[in-house]
């Protein structure tokens, strides 16, 4: 009698992890700059989402679940960033005199969106806003100061998506950005998404988001799923303004301890930049 209710109880609490109706992610990055003038760059990270329905995870993989259930949601985001710089030699004219200067910027920025899906349809629709407080500190013999300034940017993103099977979707729409006293950027914006089986249990997820206009921004990314808890995966990122262009490579992985469960991390390359991500999923 006593196995029988343990076993009973063991099914419930299995078979509760496969569904989940709210997701929280959270993530560290540190950036390191080749550069000369940068001296930190940390940032952190957290988004939540809100499920219409229960997500169910079946037999795909666990972190491509809300996809290939065309799971619609709403969800938020927020994100603050730190930036400081090495000390450097600063020349005051007015006053002939050298001295030491350091800058620091900080940015929090909040972001909310939906993503629906009806039948063969997709429509994704996100507006954020950032805060850019920047600072700059001097020394000098004589005298010591700051001079400091602060600005808005608000972005946006709308995209309308059809999915001719049920595992790829395509999307079009725009992707903007309006800076405070500054230039805006109204961009056509594309997205494809596609995740197929392969054999004995494993997956592979290819996906590929660009966005057009005075910037030009693409980045396309491939995972491998070796079960249903496991990936290794990479990415690569392209940004030209016209005159000159930056390019960004990227190594990722995740791994669900549980249904409910993940931990990942991410180790990039680029242009004098190198980063490093650690992430966690927390599902409920």
């Amino acid at each position: 009698m006593n196995k029988t209710l343990l076993a009973l109880g063991l099914a419930v609490i299995t078979s509760s992890t496969f569904a989940y109706d709210a997701q929280i992610d959270g993530g560290y990055t540190y950036t390191d700059w080749d550069d000369d003038y940068t001296d930190s760059d940390h940032s952190v990270d957290v988004k939540g989402t809100l499920y219409f329905e229960s997500v169910q995870t079946g037999n795909g993989p666990l972190n491509e679940a809300a996809f290939l259930g065309h799971n619609s949601n709403v969800y938020a985001q927020y994100a603050f960033n730190r930036k400081e710089s090495v000390d450097y030699i600063a020349f005051d004219e007015s006053i002939s005199e050298f001295g030491t200067g350091k800058d620091e910027q900080d940015t929090h920025s909040i972001s909310a969106g939906i993503e629906y899906y009806y039948q063969q349809f997709y429509v994704n629709g996100e507006i954020g806003t950032s805060r850019v407080k920047y600072q700059e500190n001097f020394k000098f013999p004589s005298w010591s100061g700051s001079y400091k300034d602060d600005y808005d940017v608000t972005t946006y993103r709308a995209l309308v998506g059809f999915l001719p099977v049920s595992n790829l979707l395509l999307a079009a729409g725009v992707d903007g950005v309006k800076i405070e006293d500054g230039d805006d950027d109204n961009r056509f914006a594309v997205k494809a998404k596609y995740v197929a089986p392969l054999n004995n249990g494993q997956y592979i997820n290819l996906e590929a988001d660009g966005a057009f206009g005075d910037l030009d921004s693409v980045t396309i990314g491939a995972d491998y799923y070796f079960d249903q808890a496991f990936s290794v995966g990479a990415s690569y990122n392209i940004e030209d303004d016209g005159d000159t262009d930056t390019d960004y490579f990227a190594i990722r992985s995740k791994y669900f301890l549980n249904p409910n469960l993940a931990i990942g991390g991410q180790v990039g390359f680029g242009d004098d930049v190198q980063a490093f991500n650690i992430n966690a999923t927390f599902r409920f």
